[in-house]
């Protein structure tokens, strides 16, 4: 499991724990014996009845590293790839509701730490730097191509997703390593860096500065943005980005949107309203399993599972 706000207090140490089958819980040990007692379970207590996966590890060397991912098999051949956001994070192996979702519809999901990640070394973390837009998008289609060459996937059977910079990942490969897979679903996506880092908000006005360069560098921004290669995504699209969004402005999802359309791309864009970076109005996160399943159905039906 994984533990967080500690309280240790005599021979009692209390913790917030989660792990891939272990919805949210309060627990307390012992230490004098290291016994564990559940003080309080949530969200709900049936998950404790639920099936749900624990994920495989996964090493792929690749441009003399070894590249880390983390898949869930649920065995029928389809699989999401699906790329962290961040890019300096990691979803750790905790209770993602999103993953047992998707995992019990049948899916294998497959979660790349390109480099950048945290969690696996301060040099694998800070490779990144002046990277961004490269070095992730070629690692994450390095873990992708070896999961297709192992016979643990197929392309015409995978589906990328990501959300914000998990979604500029998505759409790199989409459009610089095509043939990966059969198309793609993005959140909020990054689609121009030098817009975002013109535009985005102050917490994170800076932070390209580091991970691509110093914005005179116009040629960088450009090449590694995906509204410069919209026209070289060739499967169907599907992108969702809320109207209110203070850190990666919709306008430029709508003229990454406009350019795949011009050059004759299949994307859907759908606008969601009120919502800033990430969903979190009832309905609309309704509405983004709705649109997913829908358009997961289209570009890999089932029966093609």
């Amino acid at each position: 499991g994984v533990h967080g706000q500690l309280s240790w207090f005599g021979t009692s140490l209390t913790a917030l724990r989660s792990g891939a089958r272990t919805p949210t819980q309060i627990v307390r040990y012992d230490t004098s014996s290291w016994d564990r007692t559940v003080l309080a379970v949530g969200p709900v207590s049936a998950w404790d009845v639920a099936d749900l996966p624990e994920p495989e590890l996964v090493e792929v060397e690749h441009d003399g590293v070894t590249l880390h991912a983390r898949r869930y098999v649920a065995g029928n051949g389809r699989m999401l790839c699906w790329i962290h956001g961040g890019p300096t994070d990691q979803w750790q192996v905790e209770f993602l509701p999103r993953i047992a979702y998707w995992w019990s519809q049948g899916w294998d999901v497959l979660v790349p730490d390109p480099r950048g990640s945290t969690g696996h070394g301060r040099d694998y973390q800070q490779a990144l730097h002046a990277e961004w837009g490269r070095l992730d998008v070629d690692d994450t289609a390095a873990i992708l191509r070896a999961s297709h060459l192992s016979g643990r996937s197929a392309p015409h059977k995978t589906v990328l997703l990501g959300g914000s910079s998990g979604g500029l990942t998505a759409l790199g490969v989409l459009g610089r390593r095509r043939g990966l897979a059969a198309g793609g679903v993005v959140l909020y996506p990054v689609t121009d860096l030098a817009v975002l880092a013109v535009e985005s908000h102050r917490f994170e006005a800076h932070y390209t500065l580091g991970l691509v360069g110093p914005l005179d560098d116009t040629q960088r921004y450009r090449e590694r943005s995906p509204i410069a290669y919209a026209a070289d995504i060739d499967v169907p699209l599907l992108v969702m980005h809320g109207d209110a969004d203070p850190v990666v402005p919709l306008s430029s999802t709508i003229a990454f949107a406009g350019a795949m359309r011009r050059a004759g791309g299949d994307v859907e864009l759908v606008v969601m309203p009120g919502e800033g970076h990430g969903f979190r109005d009832p309905a609309n996160r309704r509405a983004d399993f709705d649109l997913t399943a829908r358009f997961l159905h289209r570009v890999v039906p089932a029966d093609e599972g």
